[in-house]
């Protein structure tokens, strides 16, 4: 008899690094890197400063950053100088509501009623070219409204881009709906994955489109990069967006990965999802790619996660109901749009593979995904014939074992 509690390994985040003080992150703010000297410096000779900010699908806790940098700046008298504004990067994804907005800004007074949301699709971008890999670099033009632009981001495991943070603040989180999909097409090359910068066309687009927007445009730009689960910060660099970017990367892998002393993979994967990319299915789906790595040939893996906003992007789900799983996939390789990797990815890990998924979305959705639904993680399980190595991941989303 399969027992849940005693069967199954369990990997979960275990990082020994020490949180962060307040004073501690304050002190980081005034020893920057990139040929940058400090954030004082930064603001001290501007008259406007936009924050470019993540919306609450990445779990940067920006309110906490900037109540601290609203105090650090009030120590030297800057924060009655200078005019602070605010946009949430919300690339391709939807927009936040008023709420959410307060949520996000609310650690500087009076920024939540400043801060604008950025539209994918509409008209207000500036064209800067192209990349060397053909990806239009159109960019938010509400940058050029002020003298310096602050990027507050957090770095993590990201499946196909290697990782969350620095550059992806502009590209694709201020860009136009255009450059988001073209530079996303690159998802499907197998050096495309997550903790991999190396080769990966995703992450070196991204650079050269975030170096074309900070060398062709007057403004001043500045980046705060951070490693956190929830309100604890383990890192934080300050200074260029690339440096500040690169200096947090091996605590990220320290905070957010583990090596597995395994050789094989596992008969079933139970991925959990957390917060904040529970809320729908295609946001989600970054655990099942952070821990189908674990899976053997064969295996199943098993999907936890509330989905409790539904599916996602509506033309995700289209896209999984215009076809057989093979004709599907044959058609994105001969034209990608937007979210496609995801929809490519769970229909190739499908040819020898099945997924499981528990949450509160409809049987029927789940059914048109090609998954198949269980109501909890232990109906899913009588379902597999083989389990006789279950592996269970904890904050599946963000957190990634490796063999």
């Amino acid at each position: 008899m399969f027992m849940f509690d005693s069967d199954i390994t369990n990997v979960k985040p275990d990082t020994e690094l020490p949180e962060l003080s307040d004073n501690r992150i304050i002190s980081l703010l005034d020893s920057c890197g990139g040929g940058l000297t400090s954030l004082r410096d930064f603001v001290s000779d501007k008259d406007s400063i936009l924050f470019v900010m993540n919306d609450l699908k990445r779990d940067t806790p920006t309110k906490k950053i900037l109540s601290l940098i609203d105090r650090y700046l009030a120590g030297w008298g800057l924060d009655s100088e200078v005019v602070f504004e605010g946009v949430i990067a919300t690339g391709s994804h939807s927009p936040p509501t008023h709420e959410e907005i307060a949520v996000i800004a609310g650690g500087m007074q009076g920024l939540a009623e400043r801060t604008e949301v950025h539209r994918a699709d509409d008209d207000g971008h500036i064209d800067l070219g192209s990349t060397e890999r053909d990806t239009p670099v159109l960019i938010d033009s509400i940058v050029c409204d002020y003298d310096g632009v602050i990027c507050i981001n957090s770095v993590e495991p990201h499946y196909f881009a290697g990782y969350t943070g620095g550059r992806k603040s502009l590209v694709p989180g201020i860009s136009h709906w255009k450059t988001i999909e073209e530079n996303h097409s690159h998802a499907l090359s197998e050096y495309s994955k997550v903790l991999s910068l190396k080769n990966n066309p995703v992450h070196l687009d991204m650079v050269e489109a975030c170096d074309m927007v900070i060398d062709r445009l007057e403004t001043s730009f500045f980046g705060i990069n951070l490693v956190n689960v929830g309100e604890a910060v383990y890192g934080l660099a300050a200074g260029g967006i690339h440096s500040s970017f690169n200096s947090m990367l091996e605590t990220a892998d320290s905070v957010f990965s583990a090596k597995i002393n395994r050789e094989e993979g596992y008969d079933v994967v139970i991925a959990r999802v957390g917060d904040a990319l529970n809320r729908n299915l295609y946001q989600s789906l970054k655990g099942f790619e952070n821990g189908k790595s674990l899976c053997r040939e064969g295996g199943s893996l098993i999907l936890v996660s509330s989905c409790s906003e539904g599916i996602g992007p509506e033309e995700f789900y289209k896209r999984m109901q215009s076809g057989s799983p093979s004709e599907i996939m044959r058609d994105i390789r001969r034209n990608y749009t937007l979210g496609s990797h995801k929809t490519f990815n769970l229909l190739s890990f499908l040819e020898n593979h099945d997924v499981y998924i528990v949450s509160e979305l409809p049987d029927h959705v789940v059914r048109d995904c090609f998954c198949k639904p269980a109501e909890t993680t232990e109906k899913a399980l009588d379902k597999i014939e083989k389990k006789d190595d279950v592996v269970m991941i904890d904050d599946a989303g963000n957190f990634v074992p490796r063999f």
